[in-house]
């Protein structure tokens, strides 16, 4: 086989735009399967059930957490009533706290009161005090409800050959480093300040692989901003689905079929990016919209653990990239808003990791 080095600049980057082109296409192939996978019906009746509640403040579920520490979903008695949930006789209801409102007239800038285009006075509704008011969990309800929303089933099974090592020289290279071990409950995390990627050790190779692989995801495309807000639930579901799907590209370019795992993991997450009252549809659009970054990273990875164009899974429409090449390592490409090729200098991308950044788990 001829040397990598001993083609053209033209011909790398032809085979690169290749590359991207296969991942652009694998992507718009997972948000499109997101759309009818085998468990779109058990996520449409968990969003319909969870679209009614309330999301409550941090005092409040401080309050809950305190009243009942095992409590998953609360509502008022009402509210379950609706619902076709009834609160069993005996039931000890958990304080929280509601906001007092009142219709405030609205005025311009000279104090005279707002009107609108058909000259009626405008209000808005303004809080003015709080009461306390009374929920129960869903754990107090006949008949119980199905709180549990679909769960992504860990792989089993052989990774492929030199994946692991791939991307844990990957990681190294970026100044991380790697243990196995118990993880909190979940497969894998990132602690940025301390430089290191952590992965369960009582999983299968094809789960560690899958798992090393979107805690890779996670140090390419997050910054410092992402790092700061990663807390907040709406920022965290953006960034793992962007993490997961980044995974799902470049597993199913080795030859790893994650499917199951992805759509479910990636499903649950954009219902957190998309707001819990979000529909599929809006689901898929969380996936759409994080392409870019998604892409980037995949091909950044990729161009690591599978130097070899040709070795990038076909799909219908998209030609065989050849002969095989190694991309430049220190530069790639990105996507304009516009759809629009251009290149990027990583080696100048910087991160600040600060002492208190957060640790990402997975």
């Amino acid at each position: 086989m001829a040397r990598s080095d001993s083609y053209t600049s033209e011909q790398r980057d032809a085979a690169d735009l290749a590359r991207r082109e296969v991942l652009e296409q694998m992507h718009a192939d997972l948000a499109s399967k997101l759309a009818t996978f085998d468990d779109r019906d058990a996520w449409q009746r968990w969003l319909k059930f969870a679209a009614g509640f309330h999301q409550y403040s941090f005092a409040n579920t401080c309050l809950i957490y305190m009243a009942k520490p095992e409590a998953t979903l609360v509502a008022g008695y009402r509210t379950w009533l609706a619902k076709g949930h009834q609160v069993r006789r005996g039931e000890k209801s958990i304080p929280i706290l509601a906001p007092v409102t009142r219709l405030v007239p609205l005025e311009d800038a000279k104090g005279n009161p707002a009107l609108d285009p058909a000259g009626r006075p405008i209000a808005h509704r303004q809080m003015v005090g709080v009461r306390v008011a009374h929920v129960f969990d869903a754990s107090q309800v006949d008949p119980p409800p199905q709180t549990e929303r679909p769960q992504p089933t860990l792989l089993v099974g052989q990774a492929p050959p030199g994946l692991w090592d791939s991307l844990a020289q990957l990681v190294a290279d970026e100044g991380f480093t790697i243990t196995r071990g118990d993880c909190g409950g979940a497969n894998g995390y990132t602690d940025f300040a301390a430089k290191q990627v952590r992965v369960r050790a009582d999983v299968d190779d094809a789960q560690s692989v899958r798992t090393l692989c979107h805690e890779a995801a996670h140090i390419f495309t997050m910054d410092a901003a992402d790092i700061a807000t990663y807390a907040d639930r709406h920022c965290r579901g953006t960034l793992e689905v962007i993490a997961e799907s980044t995974a799902y590209l470049v597993t199913q370019a080795h030859g790893l079929d994650a499917g199951q795992y992805t759509f479910n993991y990636v499903a649950g997450w954009a219902v957190e990016a998309a707001g819990r009252s979000g529909d599929l549809h809006r689901i898929d659009e969380v996936v759409r919209s994080t392409g870019e970054r998604v892409i980037t990273a995949a091909h950044r990875i990729l161009s690591h653990t599978q130097p070899s164009s040709e070795a990038i899974v076909e799909l219908p429409g998209v030609q065989a990239v050849t002969p095989p090449i190694r991309p430049t390592p220190r530069l790639w490409e990105t996507v304009t808003a516009a759809g629009r090729p251009r290149a990027q200098a990583m080696a100048t991308r910087t991160r600040a990791r600060g002492r208190n950044a957060p640790s990402v788990p997975r």
